[in-house]
């Protein structure tokens, strides 16, 4: 599929689904290219949806501001992408695009953070803190790379070139430390438009352990957002009013059929 049909995609999918919600659905923010492993052959420009939404629906999707931050490391060197991001429309709703051109083999480490966003269905702060890893080339590199968010989802195993079925472990790190009892959802980004048994059904949920990790499984191709949840004491001030404050460290990973 070529950069320009994917997005068209994801556009398409949006709308066709705005209508659709499910209140069991959770708010994720994109982040992710038409492919985890750039391999031999493939193009070298990668173009990533960055939008919020609800990914087992495919929508609606929120407006939302520029990023206050998208950035990319590789290797010990880190590139603030923010001012490069592209204003772009998704079911109607503002959202927003990174076009960047993979140079050299390596370990691509995307990450993000969004601005404060209130939804007043859950009369809440939320913001997320997405990150995505890119192999390309197979370049070698560190795929445990920290990128300091206040919530953050380590991987500890591989986070690309995974098998539909395979099984995946993370460690939730709270301002670094290992957070233990906290809720991590995962949803399937929904590109096929498969129809939902319920709302039950649109996300998935772990507790975290002592060490902070929980273990999921990827049933399905495609992409899946895994969100770690973790509501901060001291809300958020809003207007004069005291809010909630929820932060996700987000980690996008791509399944792939035998």
């Amino acid at each position: 599929m070529s950069a320009r049909n994917f997005l068209a995609q994801l556009t398409l999918a949006g709308a066709v689904f705005a209508l659709g919600t499910s209140a069991a659905s959770a708010h994720f923010l994109t982040l992710f290219p038409q492919k985890q492993v750039v391999d031999q052959g493939d193009s070298r420009q990668l173009q990533m949806p960055v939008y919020f939404t609800h990914p087992a629906t495919m929508g609606p999707s929120m407006d939302m501001q520029k990023p206050a931050k998208l950035a990319v490391r590789l290797g010990q060197k880190t590139s603030d992408l923010t001012e490069q991001l592209i204003s772009k429309q998704f079911s109607g709703k503002q959202g927003w695009q990174l076009d960047y051109s993979i140079r050299r083999p390596g370990i691509y480490t995307f990450f993000a953070e969004q601005q404060p966003y209130f939804d007043p269905t859950e009369q809440a702060v939320l913001i997320q803190y997405p990150k995505t890893i890119i192999s390309s080339f197979a370049g070698e590199g560190d795929w445990q790379t920290k990128v300091a968010s206040p919530v953050e989802i380590m991987p500890l195993t591989r986070p690309f070139a995974l098998w539909t079925g395979s099984s995946f472990t993370g460690q939730v790190l709270v301002n670094g430390q290992p957070a233990a009892g906290v809720t991590v959802e995962m949803e399937h980004y929904n590109a096929a438009h498969d129809a939902l048994p319920s709302d039950a059904w649109a996300n998935q949920e772990v507790i975290t352990n002592s060490q902070g990790e929980f273990t999921v499984t990827l049933t399905k191709s495609g992409w899946w957002g895994i969100a770690a949840l973790f509501e901060t004491e001291n809300g958020f001030e809003l207007n004069g009013k005291k809010y909630l404050l929820e932060q996700a460290g987000v980690l996008w990973l791509q399944a792939q059929d035998h």
